[in-house]
């Protein structure tokens, strides 16, 4: 369990994982130097400080979930499990879940509050944001942010991630997408003439942002999912200004309103998205006035831009992967032994491998793949291979697709629901099509088909050991 974004940082510190830079641009280089390094399969998370305009002491901290060691480390899971091992743990764990309530603590218990300020105080570029890639529109200050809201109807709250750039010094875009939580939260204020309150937290536990990142369901709470993952409940204070429930640790908290549109939005945009593309600038989205800002001693914002692809914010796709995997056998698909998601925990490129069980099963679980809600958002390719390919191995499933792959039998789905940073959906709509192919022995044949030269896996570990071959 971590109970702050600085307890991870010690932690990967102490593990080797951490690399400490000071003196580097905001404009640019920082995300440069955070794209270079997180390219890397064993890239270390990286700390700024001393950053170019800024004194000592305002920091930043990217590339937190590089490897698949940080990566459980933020999860809080077994160091010892495998990439799959990974998933099918979270899933069937997830699957027995109960939320964990977070518990409220007083002002003085919350080290959020060891700075406030308001009114002719309020600055939101006296934050180090980065410029990170050189068509944005801006400096991105919200990428490993929570964004918090709550339902007038219901009082739900709701955590989310959605990015957000600085406009002026006290006030900042929320790209709140059409269909999601905060955005549907948003209009039923506006629809009472009323400004939304919002908090934008910059800097939480890994615990919550793995959270907010995740699809909990409406209604349902992201802050009973991170007390869940930590074992025990996530502390939160009430916000200095709008009362929104923040969490107690966290390292910076913008808090404000968001005006109906017709009073005041912004153009949000260009900005480097999750497909690897500039996304154009998108008009009359959402503005956060800021009235209050609050932070730590010496805090640091979580920058977890996107980047090109394959590369994404974790190493593990336990949200795409894990919930594929769990809402295939609810749908009473059985025969999967494991699912995997190749770029940028979205399912464009999506493996699921099973034991074949009767003829049609591996295109049933191809097309339902493609369809279920974690593999629809973005989707493009999803193939189903042989339980004996490792779907952790891109290199082992393009084998199965180049020589078990009928390409007679490849099918398209048209018209499929996707998101709107998609770069090849329709224009106007978010939709486009998916391919589904079955990179599985023919059921019928299968007992026929050629054996795979390899040396077997008892007789490859012996030689291992042997021959110290680890050591070569």
């Amino acid at each position: 369990m971590l109970s702050d974004l600085r307890e991870f940082v010690e932690m990967v510190d102490d593990e080797g994982e951490l690399a400490r830079l000071d003196g580097v641009d905001w404009n640019l280089e920082l995300g440069a130097v955070t794209e270079v390094v997180a390219e890397r399969e064993d890239g270390p998370a990286l700390l700024f400080d001393d950053i170019v305009d800024y004194s000592s002491g305002f920091r930043v901290l990217t590339n937190p979930f590089g490897t698949i060691a940080r990566t459980k480390l933020g999860l809080n899971m077994e160091p010892s499990l495998g990439p799959l091992e990974v998933i099918d743990t979270w899933r069937t764990e997830s699957n027995d879940y109960e939320g964990v309530s977070p518990t409220e603590v007083g002002a003085d218990g919350a080290p959020i509050r060891e700075n406030v300020h308001m009114g002719a105080d309020v600055d939101v570029t006296a934050i180090p944001a980065p410029r990170w890639h050189a068509h944005d529109g801006g400096r991105y200050i919200g990428t490993g942010c929570t964004v918090i809201t709550e339902d007038p109807d219901t009082g739900w709250v709701n955590l989310g991630v959605y990015r957000s750039v600085i406009l002026d010094d006290e006030s900042v875009s929320v790209l709140f997408l059409p269909g999601k939580d905060g955005r549907i939260t948003m209009e039923k204020y506006h629809e009472r003439g009323k400004p939304c309150p919002v908090a934008i937290v910059l800097g939480e536990d890994p615990h919550t942002w793995f959270a907010s990142s995740m699809t909990a369901g409406r209604q349902e709470s992201e802050y009973e999912l991170a007390g869940w993952m930590r074992g025990e409940p996530v502390p939160v204070v009430e916000s200095e200004y709008t009362g929104l429930p923040v969490p107690a640790t966290a390292e910076i908290v913008l808090e404000g309103t968001v005006p109906p549109l017709s009073e005041r939005n912004c153009s949000d945009g260009p900005f480097g998205e999750w497909p690897g593309y500039a996304t154009p600038a998108s008009e009359n989205q959402p503005v956060l006035e800021i009235e209050t800002i609050t932070h730590r001693d010496d805090p640091i914002l979580l920058g977890i831009p996107p980047l090109k692809p394959p590369g994404g914010y974790y190493e593990v796709p336990i949200r795409t992967a894990g919930g594929v995997w769990n809402q295939l056998e609810n749908a009473g698909i059985s025969g999967i032994t494991g699912v995997w998601s190749h770029v940028f925990e979205r399912p464009q490129f999506l493996t699921i491998s099973i034991e074949q069980q009767y003829p049609g099963h591996a295109k049933q679980v191809a097309t339902a793949a493609a369809t279920v809600p974690n593999g629809v958002y973005g989707g493009r390719y999803t193939i189903v291979v042989d339980d004996d390919v490792n779907v952790t191995d891109t290199e082992d499933v393009l084998w199965a697709l180049c020589t078990r792959c009928n390409v007679e039998e490849i099918d398209v789905i048209r018209d499929l629901y996707t998101s709107p940073l998609d770069p090849v959906s329709d224009e106007g709509e978010a939709k486009s099509s998916r391919m589904v192919m079955n990179a599985c022995r023919p059921y019928e044949e299968r007992d026929l088909f050629p054996t795979v030269n390899r040396a077997d896996d008892e007789l490859r570990e012996r030689v291992l050991e042997e021959w110290n071959l680890d050591e070569i």
